[in-house]
Protein backbone atom coordinates (compact mmCIF):
# COMPACT_ATOMS: atom_id res chain seq x y z
CA UNK A 1 0.00 0.00 0.00
CA UNK A 2 1.93 3.02 -0.81
CA UNK A 3 0.55 5.88 1.69
CA UNK A 4 2.99 7.02 3.98
CA UNK A 5 0.11 6.75 6.32
CA UNK A 6 -0.13 3.10 6.86
CA UNK A 7 2.39 1.09 8.62
CA UNK A 8 2.31 -2.78 8.73
CA UNK A 9 5.49 -2.71 9.95
CA UNK A 10 5.87 -1.80 13.73
CA UNK A 11 6.69 -2.65 17.13
CA UNK A 12 4.51 -1.51 20.26
CA UNK A 13 6.73 1.06 20.64
CA UNK A 14 5.79 2.75 17.55
CA UNK A 15 1.81 2.95 18.55
CA UNK A 16 2.20 6.24 20.06
CA UNK A 17 -1.17 6.72 21.52
CA UNK A 18 -1.60 4.54 24.98
CA UNK A 19 -5.21 3.42 24.09
CA UNK A 20 -3.93 1.62 21.05
CA UNK A 21 -1.30 0.51 22.68
CA UNK A 22 -2.93 -0.87 25.43
CA UNK A 23 -5.24 -2.81 22.94
CA UNK A 24 -2.42 -3.98 20.87
CA UNK A 25 -0.60 -5.34 23.66
CA UNK A 26 -3.85 -7.41 24.32
CA UNK A 27 -4.48 -8.70 20.88
CA UNK A 28 -0.60 -9.51 21.63
CA UNK A 29 -1.37 -11.22 24.77
CA UNK A 30 -4.61 -12.75 23.74
CA UNK A 31 -2.80 -14.47 20.33
CA UNK A 32 0.01 -16.04 21.66
CA UNK A 33 1.99 -17.93 19.56
CA UNK A 34 -0.79 -18.18 16.99
CA UNK A 35 -0.90 -16.11 13.96
CA UNK A 36 -4.10 -14.35 14.89
CA UNK A 37 -6.40 -14.74 17.97
CA UNK A 38 -10.34 -15.57 17.46
CA UNK A 39 -13.14 -13.70 18.67
CA UNK A 40 -13.61 -16.21 20.95
CA UNK A 41 -10.68 -14.81 23.10
CA UNK A 42 -11.54 -11.18 23.21
CA UNK A 43 -13.51 -10.80 26.39
CA UNK A 44 -14.64 -7.19 26.64
CA UNK A 45 -14.74 -7.36 30.84
CA UNK A 46 -10.43 -6.72 29.88
CA UNK A 47 -10.87 -3.88 27.67
CA UNK A 48 -13.87 -1.82 29.73
CA UNK A 49 -11.84 0.93 29.18
CA UNK A 50 -11.53 1.11 25.95
CA UNK A 51 -14.79 0.44 24.62
CA UNK A 52 -15.61 3.25 23.08
CA UNK A 53 -12.75 2.96 21.22
CA UNK A 54 -12.97 -0.17 19.71
CA UNK A 55 -15.15 -1.61 16.67
CA UNK A 56 -15.17 -4.88 14.97
CA UNK A 57 -16.03 -5.22 11.27
CA UNK A 58 -17.24 -8.79 10.09
CA UNK A 59 -15.37 -10.11 6.59
CA UNK A 60 -17.75 -12.36 4.46
CA UNK A 61 -16.29 -13.67 1.36
CA UNK A 62 -17.52 -14.55 -2.33
CA UNK A 63 -18.35 -11.37 -2.74
CA UNK A 64 -15.57 -9.89 -0.15
CA UNK A 65 -17.87 -7.56 1.54
CA UNK A 66 -16.99 -5.61 5.44
CA UNK A 67 -20.20 -5.18 7.95
CA UNK A 68 -19.92 -3.02 10.83
CA UNK A 69 -20.55 -5.42 13.59
CA UNK A 70 -19.82 -2.79 16.45
CA UNK A 71 -18.89 0.27 16.53
CA UNK A 72 -17.82 2.06 19.15
CA UNK A 73 -19.17 5.67 21.16
CA UNK A 74 -16.35 7.69 20.38
CA UNK A 75 -16.43 6.34 16.63
CA UNK A 76 -20.35 7.11 15.85
CA UNK A 77 -19.75 10.75 17.85
CA UNK A 78 -16.94 11.21 15.19
CA UNK A 79 -19.00 10.15 12.25
CA UNK A 80 -22.08 11.40 13.64
CA UNK A 81 -24.46 8.81 13.03
CA UNK A 82 -23.87 5.24 13.80
CA UNK A 83 -22.96 2.62 11.42
CA UNK A 84 -23.58 -1.03 13.15
CA UNK A 85 -25.02 -3.28 10.79
CA UNK A 86 -24.32 -1.64 7.52
CA UNK A 87 -21.87 -2.55 5.39
CA UNK A 88 -18.88 -1.02 3.95
CA UNK A 89 -20.19 -0.85 0.33
CA UNK A 90 -23.52 0.83 1.30
CA UNK A 91 -21.40 3.75 2.76
CA UNK A 92 -19.48 5.00 -0.26
CA UNK A 93 -17.63 8.02 2.17
CA UNK A 94 -16.25 5.42 4.10
CA UNK A 95 -15.70 2.83 1.10
CA UNK A 96 -13.54 5.10 -0.36
CA UNK A 97 -11.09 5.87 2.06
CA UNK A 98 -10.70 2.60 3.93
CA UNK A 99 -11.19 -0.53 1.67
CA UNK A 100 -8.30 -1.02 0.93
CA UNK A 101 -6.89 -0.70 4.23
CA UNK A 102 -9.75 -3.83 5.33
CA UNK A 103 -8.89 -5.70 1.60
CA UNK A 104 -4.80 -5.60 2.94
CA UNK A 105 -6.06 -6.73 6.24
CA UNK A 106 -7.77 -9.92 4.73
CA UNK A 107 -4.80 -10.84 2.09
CA UNK A 108 -1.75 -10.26 4.68
CA UNK A 109 -3.52 -11.24 8.21
CA UNK A 110 -1.41 -8.98 10.19
CA UNK A 111 -2.21 -5.58 12.04
CA UNK A 112 -1.37 -2.26 11.21
CA UNK A 113 -1.75 1.21 12.17
CA UNK A 114 -2.23 4.44 10.48
CA UNK A 115 -1.71 8.08 10.94
CA UNK A 116 -1.15 7.61 14.74
CA UNK A 117 0.51 10.98 15.80
CA UNK A 118 3.37 10.69 13.69
CA UNK A 119 1.52 11.04 10.84
CA UNK A 120 -1.66 13.32 11.71
CA UNK A 121 -4.88 12.71 9.39
CA UNK A 122 -7.88 14.40 8.59
CA UNK A 123 -11.12 12.73 9.15
CA UNK A 124 -11.89 13.21 5.46
CA UNK A 125 -15.38 10.50 5.67
CA UNK A 126 -16.75 12.46 8.06
CA UNK A 127 -18.88 15.34 8.52
CA UNK A 128 -16.26 16.62 11.46
CA UNK A 129 -13.30 16.55 8.47
CA UNK A 130 -11.99 18.99 11.01
CA UNK A 131 -10.78 16.01 13.42
CA UNK A 132 -7.32 14.64 13.09
CA UNK A 133 -7.76 10.63 14.06
CA UNK A 134 -4.95 7.27 14.23
CA UNK A 135 -6.28 3.49 14.32
CA UNK A 136 -4.59 0.29 15.15
CA UNK A 137 -6.64 -2.38 13.30
CA UNK A 138 -6.11 -6.41 13.76
CA UNK A 139 -7.34 -9.40 12.56
CA UNK A 140 -9.21 -12.15 14.18
CA UNK A 141 -9.47 -15.26 12.85
CA UNK A 142 -11.66 -18.84 13.75
CA UNK A 143 -9.36 -20.96 12.07
CA UNK A 144 -5.84 -19.18 11.91
CA UNK A 145 -5.76 -19.22 8.54
CA UNK A 146 -8.68 -16.42 7.46
CA UNK A 147 -9.49 -13.46 8.80
CA UNK A 148 -13.52 -13.44 9.75
CA UNK A 149 -13.57 -10.23 12.09
CA UNK A 150 -11.50 -7.08 11.95
CA UNK A 151 -10.72 -5.59 15.54
CA UNK A 152 -10.12 -1.74 15.11
CA UNK A 153 -9.10 0.76 18.21
CA UNK A 154 -10.05 4.22 17.09
CA UNK A 155 -8.51 7.36 18.43
CA UNK A 156 -9.99 10.61 17.93
CA UNK A 157 -8.28 14.08 18.76
CA UNK A 158 -11.43 15.83 19.38
CA UNK A 159 -10.88 19.64 20.64
CA UNK A 160 -10.96 19.57 24.21
CA UNK A 161 -14.95 21.28 24.37
CA UNK A 162 -16.01 18.16 22.65
CA UNK A 163 -13.91 15.37 24.51
CA UNK A 164 -15.88 12.80 26.42
CA UNK A 165 -15.45 12.68 30.07
CA UNK A 166 -15.11 8.72 31.44
CA UNK A 167 -16.50 9.19 34.44
CA UNK A 168 -17.99 12.37 36.33
CA UNK A 169 -15.84 14.93 37.47
CA UNK A 170 -16.47 15.95 41.38
CA UNK A 171 -17.06 19.54 41.85
CA UNK A 172 -15.68 20.77 45.02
Amino acid sequence: MADNKFNSDFIIDDVKNSKMRFLYQYWLDIKGSRAMPSRADLDPADIVDILPHVSLVDVEYTPCRYKFRLVGTESVKAMGHDVTGKYLDELPMLDRYIKDRYDWMVENKRPYIYSDKIYSDKLKWSEKSFLDYSTISMPLSRNERDVDIILFGMFYHFPKDKQTVPYPVKQD
